[in-house]
């Protein structure tokens, strides 16, 4: 008799339970009914029973995949594009943070790009034919000045024309002989002291998540022992009362202190696993750091290292010229000007042998590299990008939108929900380590609805989840169920009464 009350008034809870949850979409499937005189449905319980040997539990309708979506950067909404009740395909925008700063930032990355291309090509095809031909105009005037040059020239002026001349040789001299040995050692200096820095880093984290594992292992040791004495505890103190016994005040009390001991194991075990991803999370940008600072002395050292090119050593070579010409053009008696103006011709033939002569192979390298770099960065800076905007991972419908343009989000707050409501299942949260051992992934089941008392459904058992949750009076377990039809006035969270076929 008291079976029987227990089961009215599970069932009178689970109808008013049932009438309270929301309508949220229609699934586009078919069920097949069954009229209430061919099989009527069994009472609906809020908790799982056992009926001669069968198993009967109630769930909930759900969505086979709800996904909550948010920004992976913070940053103010720009605009949501979807709506409550949208349908959206994989890929889908749904809604973008203002991007403005990002845009002026790939629009620099284009530009750098365009001026390292153009470089090239202007590298490559040489000089244009108006430079050509402004060298081409200067040997003319050279040797119209070799023809017919008069000077008159001032001692002052002879003695700033030795002084240039000087200056010239000297930085060709300084181009000819390169870095001295002092820089360099103090370069590379710098380049082992921050590449020994990089290396006390690397070694010191991993030391730190070497630690951090050693002490999760071993919390996780402490934890399963924690659990293992409750269980051993929790399962005697049952079987006392199973037995008509009572427990003693000491026995509760110590069922509830090594309770609080697996709680408390397992708080210091989540303690560590957060403080091993904190490591985890900086090891990045702090090596990152540190391998910048190392490339950074190894560039200084290479630019000085890096030999002089061609156009350095022609700029001052023609420079010396320049002084050679003007210093015997205010030197030299008239009988002579004809060397000086020699000069000058040979000056210009020579600026006209650099026009016209191909780009050596390393300034190309360069270039090209330079081409790279900026390629690299303009496809940084549009990745970049798309990490401000939410796209639908999968196809679904928008069952809710918690954000609106102009309001600042935080990263990972979850912005909108995506559900499949094309595809449908039956979840029970409440069964009991004794029940769960009675149910089986394939195991087919019997479904019926308070709200709709002529439909009953078959399914099978789709999914256990492996992990139970502890409740603090004992452990429950979820079982997932794939109904084989559906009728389309079921609706999200409507309770289901679920009927596991009894095993042998």
């Amino acid at each position: 008799m008291s079976r029987i009350w227990f089961l009215l008034i599970a069932l009178g809870t689970s109808i008013l339970t049932g009438c309270s949850q929301p309508v949220i979409s229609e699934p586009e499937s078919s069920a097949t009914t069954v009229p209430t005189e061919a099989a009527a449905a069994p009472a609906p319980t809020t908790e799982p029973v056992i009926v001669n040997g069968t198993l009967m539990a109630s769930g909930r309708v759900q969505p086979m995949t709800v996904l909550d979506l948010s920004f992976v950067n913070p940053g103010s909404v720009a605009e949501v594009v979807v709506q409550l009740g949208d349908r959206v395909q994989a890929g889908d925008v749904m809604a973008s943070l203002d991007v403005r700063t990002l845009d002026l930032t790939i629009a620099e990355a284009r530009v750098a790009l365009a001026e390292a291309q153009a470089n090239y090509e202007q590298l490559i095809s040489g000089a244009t034919p108006e430079q050509i031909e402004q060298a081409e105009v200067e040997i003319a005037r050279a040797r119209a000045r070799l023809a017919d040059g008069r000077t008159n020239v001032t001692q002052s002026d002879i003695a700033a024309a030795q002084a240039e001349l000087r200056e010239a040789k000297a930085v060709l001299e300084r181009l000819k002989k390169g870095i001295t040995p002092e820089d360099k050692a103090r370069l590379e200096a710098a380049v082992a002291e921050a590449r020994a820095r990089l290396q006390t880093r690397i070694n010191t984290l991993a030391g730190e998540k070497t630690q951090l594992e050693s002490q999760i292992e071993r919390l996780a040791n402490e934890l399963r022992n924690a659990q293992d004495d409750y269980s051993r505890t929790k399962w005697a103190n049952e079987q006392i009362i199973a037995s008509g016994g009572q427990l003693t005040q000491a026995q509760i009390d110590n069922e509830t202190r090594l309770l609080r001991a697996v709680e408390n194991a397992e708080h210091r075990l989540q303690e560590a696993r957060v403080a091993l991803e904190t490591v985890r999370q900086n090891e990045f940008s702090e090596i990152a750091a540190y391998q910048a600072e190392v490339q950074q002395s190894e560039a200084l050292l290479a630019e000085a290292l890096r030999p002089v090119t061609l156009d350095q050593i022609a700029a001052a070579e023609k420079r010396i010229l320049q002084a050679e010409a003007k210093l015997a053009q205010f030197t030299i008696n008239h009988p002579n000007e004809v060397a000086v103006y020699e000069a000058e011709l040979r000056k210009a033939e020579a600026d006209l042998a650099r026009l016209t002569a191909p780009p050596p192979s390393a300034q190309i390298a360069i270039a090209q590299a330079r081409i790279e770099r900026a390629e690299i960065e303009l496809r940084k800076a549009e990745l970049n990008r798309e990490r401000y905007q939410i796209r639908a991972p999968i196809d679904g419908t928008v069952v809710g939108v918690y954000a609106q343009p102009g309001q600042t989000v935080e990263a990972s707050q979850r912005v909108i929900t995506l559900a499949t409501l094309d595809r449908w299942q039956i979840v029970v949260t409440n069964l009991s380590e004794l029940h769960i051992s009675l149910v089986q992934e394939n195991d087919p089941v019997t479904i019926s609805f308070i709200a709709l008392p002529d439909v009953r459904l078959s399914g099978r058992v789709s999914y256990i989840e492996p992990v139970g949750q502890e409740t603090g009076i004992g452990t429950t377990y979820t079982v997932h169920i794939i109904p084989d039809s559906w009728d389309q006035r079921l609706r999200w969270n409507m309770n289901a009464q679920v009927t596991f076929a009894a095993r042998p």
